[in-house]
């Protein structure tokens, strides 16, 4: 037996330009790439919103695999659209444009099977529906993600959500924004670690792999091999999602553990974005079923 995962995050159709090319209406959002990255090591049961245009390729996507999507809110609204551009000599993603959708009406309520479930993602969102989400978990072990357009115009929020969990996902610059006082990203991580039940942040570096940050010191580890990268929409996503998916498998949620599971996450990454959105995810994901 394995532990069960909640994933509590968003669904869009994403509109990509990588230099390898461009794809439209491709389906994303955090909780998709972290259910694809996890499920192969345990059941994910998913809470988010989605318009009805985007419903049936959702379940498509998933399909086969060990995911529950009862707390999948369908909406009349459009599902949330984003159009970005990635620049891969910066490796950052650059917003284009936003469509809001069904996103704004969502209010998380999750399933008396996911409130239980052992372990907890919550992904990309505004902070105060992650503190509700929160709220409603018994969760043994919690993981967070954030964005630089929360990081730094809510950072209260989101370090009050930061000290309820085990675990927390950020890259370089969303770190510095949100522990601006530290001198770099090695002293905001170590700030931040033990405040509240924080016990470890793995702090991403995209093509530079990602740093492991406990009370035991920082573990740098470099990215999985790809031949290439085609897109990298989803890897931070994939990070977490293979982390918590082998703490979850192992039934394990001690520190000593943990450098293990970020490479296991590193690996869930390279699957997603050696293709465009989620086709190397869910390859990987259906051959190891």
């Amino acid at each position: 037996m394995s532990w069960e995962m909640t994933a509590a995050g968003t669904v869009h159709l994403d509109d990509i330009v990588t230099p390898h090319g461009r794809r439209t209406r491709q389906i994303g959002g955090s909780s998709l790439y972290f259910a694809l990255a996890a499920a192969p090591h345990a059941r994910v049961h998913v809470s988010t919103i989605v318009g009805e245009d985007a419903t049936a390729e959702l379940r498509r996507t998933l399909a086969g695999l060990p995911v529950e999507l009862g707390g999948v809110e369908v909406s009349p609204e459009p599902t949330f659209r984003w159009h970005a551009v990635h620049d891969f000599e910066r490796w950052v993603a650059v917003t284009v444009a936003e469509e809001p959708g069904c996103d704004p009406e969502w209010r998380p309520r999750l399933t008396p099977e996911a409130a239980r479930a052992p372990v907890l993602f919550l992904g990309s969102m505004r902070p105060s529906l992650q503190r509700d989400i929160l709220a409603q978990s018994s969760a043994r072990l919690i993981a967070v993600d954030s964005m630089a357009c929360f990081t730094g115009p809510e950072r209260d929020t989101v370090l009050e959500v930061v000290t309820g969990c085990d675990l927390l996902f950020l890259n370089r610059a969303e770190l510095s924004s949100l522990v601006p006082e530290a001198p770099g990203w090695e002293a905001a991580a170590l700030s931040l670690r033990g405040r509240g039940r924080l016990r470890a942040v793995v702090v991403k570096a995209g093509p530079m792999g990602a740093a492991l940050v406990t009370a035991s010191g920082i573990t740098e580890l470099p990215a999985a091999p790809v031949d290439e990268v085609v897109d990298p929409t989803g890897a931070g996503d994939a990070v977490a999602g293979g982390f918590l998916g082998l703490c979850a498998a192992a039934e394990r949620e001690d520190e000593a553990f943990f450098a293990a599971a970020l490479e296991e996450g590193l690996a869930r990454a390279a699957a997603a974005i050696a293709s465009f959105g989620t086709a190397g995810l869910r390859r990987m994901a259906v051959g190891a079923t």
